[in-house]
């Protein structure tokens, strides 16, 4: 398990040994800077009464040097070159370059570069993969994220968005890159067809109930149709069922007289004077054939109306 001094861990000292040198600077506001040419450090403002527990464990142990503006290689330390290389300029000019950068994604394995086994990462906005010696990414924290431009471009590791260290890549070999790519785009493409499979079965299930909904409509309509055919067959029905009218029954003597003939083919009987105490019933047509029986009932005939009547009193 790492322990941690700070935004750096114990693997930091061995990140930084057997290094072919080691510079370090201070800035005017006591800022500690250190690298040896592949990870560049920033640590906790000097102290003027003890070392900053970063510095004081990860690189005094290794050089036996208070902070300052030295180089330290296998002949020990040196203070004539440490002005060569500015590492206060070269922090703030790659923090600049890297600040818009998308911070990389880590794969959760490593690949086998030509010297040391690498870490890897991926930039999903500009679509490039890299590579780092895992031995500088364990010098950090791992909470740090890895921000670059490109793969070949140094990368600025933050913690709680601060800059706090640089790190060069590995020349990750093409093998390498498309298999770091292919991890995180079908990865990606992956989810893409879940998200589609999700939203599809979505759009099945609402298809499926308005479906639903609509044969519940189309089965109560075909209930309603069914049920309006049931009661025009029940209306037809009792219609015709119903008798035919009947004429009303004659009450007076006209109206017995006249219904009686009425029946007879060819004669047509009408009575005169209905509503008088002496009404007449005529009767015209063809009343020839009949003229016998029409007499015997008590008809007389009228030549000026060439037809039969009878006289009620």
């Amino acid at each position: 398990m790492k322990k941690f001094t700070g935004r750096y861990t114990t693997n930091t000292a061995k990140a930084l040994k057997g290094s072919e040198r080691i510079l370090c600077q201070v800035s005017e506001d006591g800022t500690i800077y250190v690298c040896n040419g592949y990870l560049l450090c920033t640590m906790n403002a000097v102290s003027y009464t003890h070392l900053t527990p970063e510095y004081a464990a990860t690189v005094q142990p290794l050089t036996c040097c208070e902070p300052g503006a030295w180089t330290f290689d296998k002949d020990g330390k040196h203070e004539d070159d440490a002005h060569k290389l500015n590492l206060v300029k070269l922090f703030a000019d790659t923090v600049r370059t890297a600040a818009d950068a998308e911070p990389l994604a880590r794969a959760p394995f490593t690949v086998q570069a030509k010297k040391a086994p690498a870490a890897c990462y991926y930039n999903a906005a500009a679509d490039f993969a890299a590579i780092y010696d895992t031995k500088f990414i364990d010098a950090l924290h791992p909470a740090a994220q890895l921000r670059t431009t490109s793969a070949i471009s140094a990368a600025v590791a933050y913690v709680n968005d601060e800059p706090f260290a640089v790190v060069m890549p590995i020349r990750a070999e093409p093998n390498a890159a498309r298999a770091i790519k292919a991890f995180f785009t079908e990865a990606a493409e992956d989810n893409t067809k879940t998200d589609e499979a999700d939203k599809l079965r979505a759009e099945l299930a609402q298809a499926q109930e308005e479906a639903a909904a609509l044969r519940g409509d189309l089965y109560r309509a075909a209930n309603e149709i069914d049920e309006l055919k049931n009661k025009l067959a029940e209306l037809h029905e009792t219609k015709t069922e119903q008798p035919a009218e009947q004429k009303p029954e004659p009450k007076t003597a006209a109206e017995i007289i006249a219904a009686r003939w009425a029946e007879v083919d060819g004669l047509t009987a009408t009575i005169k004077g209905a509503t008088t105490a002496a009404p007449v019933v005529w009767l015209a047509g063809d009343t020839k054939p009949h003229e016998k029986e029409i007499e015997a009932a008590g008809g007389k005939w009228s030549g000026k109306k060439n037809a039969y009547y009878f006289r009620v009193a």
